[in-house]
């Protein structure tokens, strides 16, 4: 399915269950993937919560704008929730994710009713340095295959009639740059939160340990959860692990 928000097609899946009494979940991938990583938790959450999963602007089957930034992300969010009328769901959201899931809470709390951020960092720095260097690699990488590219094609619609606007996109190094320039959030932004929210990261995580305790701390309503043994993606990347954080979210 699709539906237009802030002159920007986005699509969805939407996953209904009639006999739910929880709140409506609303997912959100991370950089670069889309709504089909949450495939396995939406299977085993079918039948007790409605669904729906977003590919991001600029992902999946969503249209792709001329440059990405995550409050633009967030603005879809809040403005998805109030076209399908959306009854105080609960967002979660996976590293891009996540951080759309914080800049949505910090400007419509009163969209929703919780927030699950996964993987979630409040600048480019909080990055470990071996992270922000592969970014900064296959950004690289990226803009000399496009210049190589640019070069040689006779007919410049031939990769346009043959890719969807995402994978253009992700082609242009977009992606990693939104990564390496963005967001900037303030720990007086994360107080203007005012439900409750669930930030988890892996022990191993990409975003830095400083990063995810000054999240969690910094959210009035908040707890901070370290999952040991996990990466940045493990548990929530064709996992079924957020489960179980999903259900005990209000209790």
């Amino acid at each position: 399915m699709v539906i237009q928000i802030n002159s920007q097609v986005i699509h969805y899946e939407h996953t209904y269950c009639e006999a739910s009494h929880n709140p409506p979940l609303v997912l959100l991938h991370g950089n670069g993937e889309d709504l089909h990583i949450f495939d396995e938790l939406i299977f085993s959450l079918r039948n007790e919560y409605e669904i729906y999963a977003l590919d991001s602007r600029g992902h999946g089957l969503s249209a792709a704008p001329e440059v990405l930034h995550y409050r633009d992300m967030a603005e879809d969010v809040a403005g998805f929730i109030r076209q399908l009328q959306i009854p105080s769901p609960l967002v979660v959201g996976f590293s891009d994710g996540g951080i759309v899931a914080l800049l949505l809470a910090m400007d419509h709390s009163d969209l929703i009713s919780g927030i699950i951020p996964c993987g979630a960092n409040t600048d480019p720095k909080a990055l470990t340095f071996s992270a922000r260097h592969e970014i900064k690699k296959a950004l690289k990488d990226k803009l000399a295959a496009s210049r190589r590219l640019d070069s040689s094609k006779e007919d410049p619609n031939a990769v346009e009639s043959s890719t969807t606007a995402a994978m253009r996109l992700a082609g242009t190094g977009a992606l990693e740059e939104l990564m390496l320039n963005e967001p900037s959030i303030a720990p007086s932004d994360l107080a203007r939160i005012s439900v409750p929210a669930l930030v988890l990261t892996g022990e191993h995580d990409m975003v830095k340990s400083s990063d995810s305790k000054k999240i969690a701390g910094s959210i009035p309503s908040a707890k901070l959860v370290v999952l040991k043994g996990e990466d940045h993606g493990s548990y929530v990347v064709h996992s079924t692990k957020l489960g179980d954080y999903i259900r005990r979210f209000f209790t």
